[in-house]
């Protein structure tokens, strides 16, 4: 296997490098090619002539909770302070969780399962109470599949998964989407930003009522909008001709008992899903899998009937078949048999706005408007979705991987395979290219389709890529970083700029998810070499906004959980995220907060006091806990200046003083703001001086929120700094960075 950095990189501007500074000049690249990404003015103009957008599921409702760290020195916090009785680390929440993080990343890029039932077996569901169809009953129950998953490797090694899932698609829609006739697809990342200001919304709702006279407050803690964000920006991108993770691996073909000419349907299915109108573009291989589903009605048809009927289906279509055994009638809460419907995890941001996954039904339903099905029908789906992963969609899987990696892959990486790469990059021969002229030094020899902008799928090139794709959605992360290794090189001749950004974003990512690949094995250089060949193709030559946020939010999450010297580069891509603009108001303080975490992740070698960045990582909340504030949000500032001041609890003295007075001025300030704006929005009137008068007892919340000593009430100071100050206050060093200024306070 070849390093990361045997592959002739291309060249961007010196500037674009993780190692220049914070407030580094925006014009990495030229002039013509500067991304112009402007989320709040997409989201505002959206927003202007929108209709009021429905709550979100409960799915990202959910906000649990934490308190303050117990690891830190005893110092008394004048801010807000959350209640200990039962909670956890602030620290575990926000700058813990790599594990989560890993396994929601891992998660995501799940094999893809479209579904495709006639007319009946859809209005049979529809009775039930879904109005998607056949499509809606099973997705939520695909997202995890009961049981055990074991998967084969490449080199017949086997290992047991417990969280494996697949992302069922409706078929109609999937053509839509991918032939770009989707004519409510806007700008993605301005959804994301607007379901973040929604959560953010229902989040704090139940925030601003009263608190009982005398009561000792519970403050609530920061929501981890961080794994929303992710969620919402990986379920963002739709299918493209670059990367196979939402080409379709099997599509299910179902009928129901209640169809007059039930094998002449699903040929007319079939051939209507391969060669008719609703077939998928040309650059979806036409060669996945088919499994066919006859939905038995249990109240209404002859089980012995439905029997005959499954017997043909398996003698004309093969094995590949299923008896799925429901009732027609809908379920209600007050059976003694219902249960409730999971709610689906990987909503896109469209389908968040748009009330996907809330009510639509108009009986019976729960509390949260989820419907429910009976216990019988939850146990035949779940059956039915492990047989189709566990018999049938895996093994396909394991078997395609083995051929192409014995037919295509082995021969480029033998002798006569490598000589054929390097005579068709310098002479042009074996060149099927539609356009262009092959010639020594450069040009378009390839099989990539210069005017459609892909590979036809049975071109070696299309075929490496869907193979170390379904490696990767198989776990073999090996597999996968040496497949897209031997395949950039291809792109980059080819100059096929969107398979050449998005093999550089996955080698990197399979490279860091190898939990057999050590640290020590990794050369950041050639990470960070990927990454900025990734997001250079992406933003400059496809101007791919989402595909870059990408790349790049994947590349801070798994470094991070690297630890060591790796935490310091994840906070350099954090900042790249915030220079590039990709990301609105709220993903922009999202991101200061991951800088901040990946400071405070920092831990020394061996025990050392030396190494760690608790500095770095206290000025980053700091400065989030501002914007926070500026944004209307003080819950969430308070809960930033709390983690701050443990962080610097650490590194400052014991009066817990910053060294210059600008920079203890600004933080007394922000302090007495967050407290105020607090104390207000929780029904609270503050004052400079408590009054004479109390009878809710805010002189005495007061007196809990400030008993540090040196400490005052800054009302009213003419010298209000802000964040812009802050970063330059203090120079000492000509050759710091404005961060460090502060951080060294």
């Amino acid at each position: 296997m070849t390093s990361p950095g045997d592959a002739t990189p291309v060249k961007p501007p010196p500037s674009f490098s993780p190692g220049s500074g914070r407030n580094a000049s925006k014009s990495r690249y030229p002039d013509e090619h500067e991304p112009t990404v402007s989320i709040d003015a997409e989201l505002a103009e959206a927003r202007s002539g929108s209709s009021p957008t429905p709550p979100l599921s409960a799915t990202t409702a959910e906000l649990p909770i934490r308190s303050a760290s117990p690891q830190s020195r005893s110092v008394r916090s004048s801010t807000p302070q959350l209640g200990r009785s039962s909670l956890g680390s602030p620290l575990e929440g926000r700058f813990g969780g790599s594990e989560d993080i890993r396994s929601l990343i891992i998660r995501a890029f799940s094999p893809t399962v479209a579904v495709y039932a006639s007319d009946d077996t859809d209005e049979l569901v529809r009775n039930k109470g879904f109005k998607g169809g056949f499509w809606e009953l099973i997705r939520p129950y695909g997202e995890t599949v009961p049981g055990k998953v074991i998967i084969r490797d490449s080199i017949g090694s086997s290992r047991a998964w417990e969280d494996y899932g697949v992302r069922f698609v409706d078929f109609k829609g999937l053509g839509r989407a991918a032939a770009g006739r989707d004519p409510e697809r806007g700008s993605r990342l301005a959804q994301i930003e607007e379901v973040l200001d929604q959560q953010l919304g229902s989040a704090e709702g139940s925030l601003g009522h009263p608190v009982p006279s005398k009561e000792v407050l519970g403050f609530p803690a920061t929501t981890p909008l961080t794994k929303l964000f992710l969620r919402q920006l990986l379920s963002a991108t739709p299918a493209a001709p670059h990367e196979t993770f939402g080409h379709p691996v099997a599509s299910v073909i179902a009928i129901s008992s209640r169809n007059e000419a039930p094998l002449e349907t699903l040929r007319q299915l079939y051939a209507e899903s391969t060669t008719g109108d609703k077939r998928l573009p040309d650059w979806v291989n036409q060669e996945y899998l088919r499994y066919y589903v006859l939905v038995h009605d249990e109240e209404r048809d002859d089980i012995t009937e439905s029997t005959k009927l499954y017997d043909q289906m398996k003698r004309h279509f093969g094995l590949h078949c299923h008896l799925l055994r429901l009732r027609s009638s809908q379920c209600v809460v007050t059976d003694d048999d219902s249960v409730q419907v999971p709610h689906c995890e990987w909503l896109s941001p469209q389908e968040h706005l748009s009330g996907v996954g809330e009510a639509e039904t108009l009986v019976d339903l729960g509390a949260d408007g989820t419907p429910y099905l009976f216990d019988s029908d939850v146990s035949a789906i779940q059956s039915f979705i492990r047989e189709l992963i566990v018999q049938s969609v895996i093994p396909f899987m394991e078997n395609r991987v083995a051929v192409w990696n014995d037919q295509v892959a082995s021969r480029r990486r033998g002798i006569s395979g490598r000589f054929m790469t390097i005579s068709r990059r310098w002479a042009g021969f074996g060149s099927s290219s539609k356009s262009g002229i092959g010639g020594p030094g450069g040009g378009n020899s390839g099989n990539y389709d210069t005017e459609q902008h892909f590979y036809l799928p049975d071109t070696p090139e299309a075929i490496l890529r869907k193979m170390a794709d379904f490696a990767f959605m198989l776990r073999d992360w090996k597999l996968a970083s040496s497949t897209y290794e031997m395949i950039r090189p291809d792109y980059q001749n080819d100059k096929a700029w969107k398979y050449h950004a998005g093999a550089h974003e996955m080698c990197v990512v399979s490279m860091l998810l190898n939990p057999l690949a050590m640290s020590s094995k990794i050369k950041l250089e050639d990470v960070d070499r990927m990454v900025e060949n990734g997001c250079y193709s992406y933003l400059t030559r496809c101007e791919d906004a989402t595909h870059a946020l990408r790349c790049l939010a994947l590349a801070v999450e798994l470094l991070k959980s690297r630890g060591g010297s790796a935490t310091e580069s994840a906070a350099k891509w954090a900042m790249r995220v915030m220079d590039f603009g990709l990301v609105g108001s709220i993903g922009h303080i999202l991101f200061m907060e991951r800088v901040a975490a990946c400071y405070a992740s920092k831990t020394p070698a061996g025990g050392a006091k030396w190494g760690a960045r608790r500095r770095k990582a206290g000025m980053w909340s700091i400065l989030a806990a501002e914007q926070w504030l500026k944004a209307g949000h003080p819950t969430l500032a308070s809960a930033c200046f709390e983690e701050a001041e443990h962080l610097y609890a650490d590194v400052l003295d014991a009066d817990g003083v910053f060294p210059m007075p600008e920079i203890q001025t600004f933080v007394d300030n922000l302090r007495h703001a967050v407290k105020v704006e607090y104390l207000q929005a929780r029904g609270f009137e503050a004052h400079a001086e408590p009054a004479a008068e109390d009878p809710l007892g805010t002189e005495e919340i007061s007196e809990k929120l400030d008993k540090r000593n040196h400490r005052r009430s800054l009302i009213g100071l003419p010298g209000q700094l802000n964040a812009g100050n802050l970063m330059n206050v203090g120079a000492r060093d000509p050759e710091d960075q404005p961060n460090d200024d502060f951080e060294r306070a």
